[in-house]
């Protein structure tokens, strides 16, 4: 069985940007088991963060000790609105490093929030960690954060709740990086 053909989130924008698209919605074909895929690399790289804290500190195994819970029947929305409060507590700790903030993706056409909309937002979350770990040390190589994981079969649901444990984890670094 062949693996289907994927985009990364950078070259996704870049694709939309070449090819807008003219429906109502954003619908690339992504699902939410693509956005859990995301943010199983985001959550991998909050724990790799919080062992390199610009203070010392290291808050990795609380962070690995953290778990997903179960939030049934969310839909895309309310993931996006979980990655919003992500992105804005992300982005008050890059701005302490001088770091630009994380782009937000909006739909062209003011859609409804689909799972390619969520993903797409949650990519550039991705590229923000990434760099952020990359910021506060040389020594993590960052390609390891950008695996394609074999996951089908997720709901809404499952991708708000590795959200909702990025945005856990995130407040923990905060917390002990003195933010």
């Amino acid at each position: 069985m062949t693996k289907p053909f994927m985009l990364s989130a950078p070259a996704l924008a870049l694709f939309l940007a070449l090819f807008p698209v003219q429906a109502g919605a954003v619908e690339l074909g992504l699902t939410p088991s693509n956005v859990v895929s995301l943010w199983t690399n985001i959550n991998a790289a909050l724990i790799a963060t919080g062992s390199v804290l610009p203070n010392g500190a290291d808050v990795s195994s609380d962070l690995k000790t953290m778990t997903a819970k179960a939030f049934p029947g969310k839909k895309p929305g309310d993931v996006l609105n979980q990655i919003v409060q992500f992105r804005e507590k992300l982005d008050h700790l890059r701005a302490k490093s001088k770091l630009k903030g994380t782009p937000v993706y909006k739909d062209p056409q003011g859609g409804t929030v689909t799972p390619s909309v969520v993903f797409i937002n949650s990519g550039h979350v991705l590229d923000s960690v990434v760099l952020l770990l990359n910021w506060y040390s040389k020594v993590h190589l960052i390609s390891g954060f950008y695996i394609r994981h074999d996951i089908s079969g997720k709901k809404p649901s499952d991708a708000y709740s590795m959200v909702e444990l990025a945005n856990r984890r995130l407040d923990t670094v905060i917390a002990k990086a003195g933010g």
